[in-house]
């Protein structure tokens, strides 16, 4: 389970920035999805045959429509660190 330090180590990771008294609720939060996904993994599907193809699904499809994309100057003004006129990020995966 994730504790209050693995929360502000998670929100550190993707810089964010979480206040102290919110850091109980996230942790409650982020257990409950960790506990949903561990009671999913333990649902028996041994007999169940794998489904690649939802049938009935209607999925709106609309065309494509070409805009002006943003100016580069313009996409980088709030970044925290840029290089050769990239974001550049920090490493996060270890």
């Amino acid at each position: 389970m994730i504790d209050k330090n693995e929360v502000k180590r998670i929100y550190q990771l993707a810089h964010l920035k979480i206040q102290d008294d919110e850091l109980e609720k996230m942790e409650e939060k982020f257990n409950k999805v960790l506990e949903f996904s561990s009671d999913i993994l333990k649902v028996d599907t041994e007999n169940i045959d794998m489904l690649e193809i939802v049938e009935n699904h209607n999925s709106t499809l609309r065309d494509d429509v070409i805009m002006d994309s943003l100016d580069r100057e313009e996409a980088l003004k709030n970044a925290t660190d840029r290089e050769y006129g990239y974001f550049r990020l920090k490493k996060v995966i270890e």
